[in-house]
């Protein structure tokens, strides 16, 4: 073949793609208006009243990866009407008592863990008067073996660290 023949056709297959305005509009289903937006926009256009249809398509879902400043405003008015929806329902929620203020919450968190800990630091002390009627030494021992691993867990526990409650390890005498 000559080389007429290879230029010739890729002339007809870009011409293939290019579409009177009517068309375009019909093809994207679109008024003349919004193609005319489109264009404003910076939709390619081959000429007066012609459109190569391949390159506005890949032109429009370009457009959707890097939005528009009126599509970016509309999505941020959205989350700002989305927002204000949520904190209008948290409000509606405190005006019904469906929430507890934090003060009110720490203060009652305080009271119970304060009994908390003087009802641990008593175990020692509770096993020591239980036992101390069978042998006080053991008594003594015991209490005070309470009371190091009640003290270890609650620092522990005060410095946001998780106590293991590790025992000690019996050695050979």
């Amino acid at each position: 073949m000559s080389q007429a023949g290879p230029s010739r056709a890729r002339e007809t297959e870009e011409r293939k793609f290019i579409f009177s305005t009517a068309d375009a509009c019909d093809f994207f289903q679109i008024s003349r208006e919004t193609l005319s937006t489109w264009q404003k926009k910076g939709a390619p256009k081959c000429a007066r009243g012609k459109w190569d249809i391949k390159a506005v398509m890949e032109w429009r879902y370009a457009g959707r990866h890097a939005e528009s400043p009126e599509t970016r405003k509309l999505k941020a008015e959205a989350d700002l009407k989305e927002a204000k929806a949520a904190q209008e329902k948290i409000k509606l929620g405190v005006t019904k008592d469906e929430f507890v203020p934090a003060d009110a919450v720490r203060a009652e968190l305080t009271r119970l863990f304060a009994n908390l800990k003087k009802s641990l630091l008593a175990i020692g002390h509770n096993c020591a008067s239980d036992l101390a009627s069978l042998d006080p030494e053991a008594a003594e021992i015991a209490k005070n073996g309470v009371d190091k691993r009640i003290q270890d867990a609650l620092t522990e526990l005060s410095e946001g660290r998780l106590y293991r409650g590790r025992a000690k390890k019996k050695t050979k005498k």
